[in-house]
C-alpha cells in the first residue's frame, strides 16, 4: 500500500524530512465531534476555506446568470405577456458551479400546460435563431406533475415552470434563517460545502434521479444548526456534525422535524421526541417557527383544499412550512441505502482525517473533496463563465457577497397569484431586520401594517387566448411597495440577483400588437420571438416591454 506523506512543520527555520501520515485504514466508527481537538479544527481551517473558495459563486459567474435571467425574462414578457422570476439556489447564492437556474411565471392555475407549450416554442425558436444574443440549445418540454421547459443557455441549464410560489416562500424562509444565524453567512457557506460533497463526492443529490432534493438537504442542514448551533463555528464543523448525526439517525423508526425526531408510529399526529439537551439551547424558538409557518406557507390550490396525511417513504423529512409535505419523498428504496452508506462512510473518513496530526489534515482534506477539486480546482465558476466580465483575471476571482436581496425576494412573493379556492389572500411578509441581533429581539416587528394588493380588473391573456388571471400591478402604486409597507424610504437593492420591478404592463389586444400600431420600439429593448420556416403560430408580442439592462 502506498504511504501517505505530509510536510513537517519547520523547527527553528529548518524543515525536517517528510514523515508518513498514518495508514488510511478507517475505523469502524467515527469519533464524536466534541472529541476533536481544537488544534485539529485550526489545522483544517485554511484548507477548507480554500476549498470553499473554489466552489463559492464569483462575481463573474453571478453576472452571467443575471444576464441569462434578464434574457429569459425579456423573451417571455415580450412574447407571452407575463412576468417570470428566478427562485432557488441562484437568488439564494448557494449554487454550485454546475448549478442550474430555476425560473417560474405566475398566472391562473389552469395555464400551466399552455404556458409550457408557449415557452417551449419561444426557446425552440431561439435555438434556431442565429441572431440570438445568447447561445440556446437542447430545448425540451417536460410533461410531468410540474410542467416545465428545460434548456441550456450559455452552458447553464435553465428550468422554466409556472406557479411555483412555494419556491419563493422557501427562498424567503432560508434567507431569514441565514440572516438570523449570521457569522458571515455561515449557513449559506455550509450549504455550499455540503452540497458539493453530496453532489460531487457521494453522488446523493438530485431529486430527479431518486436522490435527495436540494430543499430537503437545506432543511437537514438547518436541523443540524437548530440543535447543535453552539458547537458550530465553520462549514467543516457543520459538515462533520451533519455526517455524524445523520449516519446514526434511526431512519427506520423516526422522521426528521425541526421540532425533534418524530416517531413514525405517531403519524398522522406530529409528536416530536424531546431533544437530549433540552429545548433551552435550540437555535430557533417555537414562536419563530410558528411565525415562519404563518408568514411563508403557500395558500392551498383549489384541488388541495382537503388536508393530506404525511406520506411515509424511506427518508422522511417533515417540511417546516407544510407538515404534510415529505421532503424525502423523492428518495427510492435502493437510493435510501446508498445515502445511508454515504453518510456513514463520509463520517468515518472525515473523522479519521480530523484525528490526524495537525500538519497532515491540510494534506488530506483536499482528497476528501477530490472530485470537486478535479472538476473545479481553479474555481469552476470562472472556468464555465470566463467571458462574463471584462478585465484582469484577478477581477474574475472576486467571490460573491452572500447577502440576500430581501426587497426583491419580498416583491416576488407578493407578486404571486391568488390561487383559486384559497381561503385567504396571499401571506404578508414583514420587513427584515438589519442584523441577527435585531431579529432576535423583535423578529416580527412591523407586521401590523397591512400591505394591500390592488388587483387589476383587466385580465391578462396569452397568445392562445387563455386567461392568465388578473394579477397586474402598477409600478407607481405605493400600496404595492415594500418601502411603503415598512413606512420608510426605499433602500437600494444591493448586490443581489437582478429581478425587475414587478410592474406589469397590461397585455395589449391583438390589434395593438399588429405592426405599425403603438409606439416604436427602441433598439435593443426587446428580444421578440423570431419566426422561422417551421413557425409555431405566435403573434408578435407588445414591443418596448422591458429593457434587458433596465
Amino acid at each position: 500500500m502506498a504511504r501517505l506523506h505530509c510536510s513537517a512543520r519547520p523547527n527553528d527555520g529548518v524543515f525536517l524530512e517528510d514523515r508518513p501520515c498514518p495508514s488510511p485504514s478507517l475505523p469502524t466508527s467515527n469519533p464524536d465531534p466534541s472529541s476533536i481537538a481544537l488544534e485539529s479544527w485550526a489545522g483544517a481551517k485554511q484548507a477548507i476555506q480554500e476549498i470553499v473558495s473554489k466552489i463559492q459563486p464569483t462575481l463573474a459567474a453571478h453576472q452571467t446568470r443575471t444576464e441569462v435571467i434578464q434574457y429569459v425574462q425579456n423573451l417571455i414578457t415580450c412574447n407571452v405577456g407575463c412576468q417570470v422570476f428566478p427562485y432557488g439556489s441562484v437568488p439564494l447564492k448557494t449554487y454550485l458551479p454546475d448549478g442550474d437556474i430555476d425560473m417560474t411565471a405566475f398566472g391562473s392555475a389552469n395555464i400551466d400546460k399552455v404556458f409550457a407549450t408557449d415557452v417551449y416554442a419561444i426557446m425552440k425558436g431561439e435555438e434556431n435563431n442565429e441572431a440570438s444574443p445568447f447561445h440556446v440549445k437542447d430545448v425540451h418540454y417536460i410533461d410531468a406533475e410540474v410542467k416545465l421547459v428545460k434548456c441550456i443557455i450559455q452552458n447553464i441549464v435553465v428550468d422554466i415552470s409556472s406557479n411555483q410560489l412555494g419556491g419563493f416562500s422557501t427562498l424567503h424562509f432560508l434567507e431569514q434563517v441565514d440572516n438570523y444565524i449570521g457569522k458571515n453567512h455561515l449557513f449559506k457557506r455550509s450549504i455550499i460545502l455540503i452540497k458539493a460533497w453530496c453532489y460531487y463526492e457521494s453522488r446523493i443529490l438530485g431529486a430527479h434521479h431518486g436522490l435527495i432534493s436540494t430543499y430537503a438537504l437545506e432543511i437537514l442542514i438547518l436541523y443540524v444548526f437548530h440543535f447543535f448551533h453552539s458547537s458550530l463555528d465553520g462549514p467543516l464543523a457543520v459538515l462533520y456534525k451533519f455526517l455524524d448525526y445523520l449516519s446514526k439517525f434511526d431512519w427506520e423508526n423516526y422522521c426528521i422535524s425541526l421540532n425533534g425526531p418524530v416517531c413514525k408510529s405517531s403519524l398522522p399526529d406530529i409528536v416530536a421526541k424531546a431533544p437530549e439537551n433540552g429545548r433551552d439551547d435550540l437555535l430557533l424558538s417555537e414562536e419563530f417557527i410558528r411565525n415562519c409557518v404563518e408568514m411563508f406557507s403557500v395558500p392551498a390550490k383549489g384541488y388541495e383544499t382537503n388536508l393530506r396525511a404525511f406520506s411515509l417513504k424511506h427518508l422522511n423529512i417533515i417540511d417546516p412550512l407544510k407538515q404534510d409535505n415529505n421532503l424525502g419523498r423523492s428518495v427510492s428504496r435502493s437510493n435510501f441505502y446508498r445515502i445511508c452508506s454515504a453518510f456513514k462512510y463520509g463520517a468515518r473518513k472525515l473523522g479519521w482525517i480530523l484525528s490526524l496530526p495537525g500538519e497532515c489534515i491540510a494534506d488530506e482534506l483536499p482528497k476528501f473533496f477530490a472530485n470537486t477539486l478535479d472538476r473545479h480546482g481553479s474555481n469552476g465558476q470562472i472556468n464555465v463563465h470566463n467571458n462574463a466580465l471584462s478585465g484582469s483575471s484577478e477581477s474574475l476571482n472576486i467571490l460573491l457577497e452572500l447577502g440576500g436581496d430581501f426587497d426583491s425576494h419580498g416583491m416576488n412573493l407578493q407578486y404571486g397569484p391568488f390561487f383559486p379556492g384559497s381561503a385567504a389572500l396571499p401571506p404578508l411578509f414583514p420587513s427584515l431586520p438589519l442584523s441577527p441581533q435585531l431579529w432576535k429581539k423583535n423578529p416580527w416587528g412591523g407586521t401590523s401594517e397591512a400591505l394591500q394588493f390592488h388587483q387589476n380588473t383587466n385580465s391578462q391573456t396569452n397568445i392562445h387566448g387563455v386567461d392568465w388571471g388578473a394579477h397586474a400591478y402598477h409600478a407607481n402604486d405605493s400600496t404595492f411597495s415594500v418601502a411603503a409597507f415598512r413606512g420608510e424610504r426605499r433602500k437600494p437593492r444591493g448586490t443581489g440577483t437582478y429581478i425587475p420591478n414587478p410592474s406589469f404592463q397590461n397585455y395589449r389586444s391583438l390589434k395593438d400588437r399588429l405592426p405599425g400600431r403603438g409606439r416604436k420600439q427602441a433598439p435593443g429593448i426587446c428580444f421578440p420571438f423570431q419566426r422561422h420556416a417551421f413557425g409555431y403560430g405566435f403573434t408578435v408580442a407588445p414591443q418596448g416591454s422591458v429593457s434587458p439592462r433596465e
